[in-house]
Order: C-alpha cells, then structure tokens, then sequence
C-alpha cells in the first residue's frame, strides 16, 4: 500500500489548464493588436491580418525582444521546468509510514515508544484471521493521537465483503484504537478479489 499524488495532480492540472488559459488569451490579444491597446501603446488598433501579417502585432515583439522580457522568460522556464521535476518525482509511490509513536511521557514513570510496524503487523495479523482473507498488510501513518491506518486485503471471491468490511472496523480498527487510547482519524482499506484456484476433479454436495 503506497501513497500517490493524486490530490497534487489534480492541484497541478487545474493550474496548468489556468495557465495555458490565460496563454491563449494572451496570444489572442498578441494577434490581434490586443496587447498593445492593453499596455497602453498607441496606433495598436486591430486590423485585418493579411498573407503576410506577422504572427505578434509590433508592440507585442518590441515587448518580447527587451533584454528584461527575455531574462524574464528563461527564469520562467526554469522555474516550470523544476516544478515538473518536482512533479514528476512527487509521482514515485511511498508509504510515508509514521515515527515511533510515543504512547506514554511522563516524568516520573518513564517514556513508552512503539514503533508503528508493530501495531501494524498485530492488526494485519488480525484481519488474516477473518473468513475469506487471504493475505493482509497494513501500513499505520499519522502519530499517537492522530492515527491513520491504511489496509492492503485479499480475500476470496465468495466472502461476505460487506461483513469483512464491518469486522475490520468493528474489531482490528478498534483494537488498535483501544491500544493506542485515541480514535482511529482515518481507516482506509483496499480489498482485492483472488478468485483462487479452481478444479474440477472433486464436487461437494
């Protein structure tokens, strides 16, 4: 069970689609002789293009070839160009798993620590004993008081889903609360479907 970037890729993907928004507009204008009227150049009124119309009306290239306008563009793109490789490394999967989680500090009984893969491992234990599990991991992020358990399950295609679902939240997620004395914040589980193997050589009735 790892983590993905899912709400950062919908973050980022409705910034570009502003960005390439306002891009558009802006060359729109550019075209058009917008820009100049926009930056408040006289004589930049829209005329009809002809066959060899230039692409940017004059004000808008007078504009892009200032020294300003063109230091201006390569640290834009450099910035975009380290953003997508933030981006792209944000694309790795991770498990993000907790610190040891200090479960008691007192000054004059002493300091518990329990690192997180052992609670972990005692609810994946758990869930392996229910009906239909195959397989069960369990990753626990968060801290003492804000705990979230993510659980990875695999049962068979006959187990009652729903009934595994109740039981993992009735009874691992809230023996790991109890142990930890604090509500689970967040319970995620992912079930995964193992049809097994199949074989025709016995029936029972």
């Amino acid at each position: 069970m790892r983590q993905l970037a899912g709400k950062l890729n919908r973050t980022w993907l409705a910034v570009i689609g502003i960005v390439l928004l306002l891009v558009g507009v802006l060359a729109a204008l550019a075209a058009t002789g917008g820009l100049g009227q926009l930056l408040g150049m006289p004589g930049t009124g829209w005329t009809a293009p002809t066959a060899d119309s230039p692409l940017v009306d004059g004000a808008a290239a007078g504009l892009l070839a200032q020294t300003l306008a063109i230091i201006a563009v390569g640290v834009v793109g450099l910035i975009i160009g380290l953003l997508a490789l933030g981006w792209l490394l944000a694309q790795i999967p991770r498990t993000n798993a907790a610190r040891p989680f200090r479960l008691h500090d007192d000054a004059t009984t002493g300091l518990t620590v329990c690192p997180p893969e052992v609670l972990a491992t005692a609810v994946a234990d758990e869930v392996r004993t229910y009906a239909g599990v195959n397989a069960a991991s369990a990753v626990l992020r968060g801290t003492a008081r804000v705990p979230e358990l993510t659980l990875r399950v695999s049962a068979d295609d006959r187990t009652d889903l729903r009934g595994l679902l109740t039981s993992i939240r009735t009874e691992a997620a809230q023996n790991l609360s109890t142990a930890l004395d604090t509500p689970i914040a967040h319970l995620g589980v992912q079930l995964d479907i193992d049809r097994g193997k199949r074989t025709t050589s016995s029936v029972t009735l």
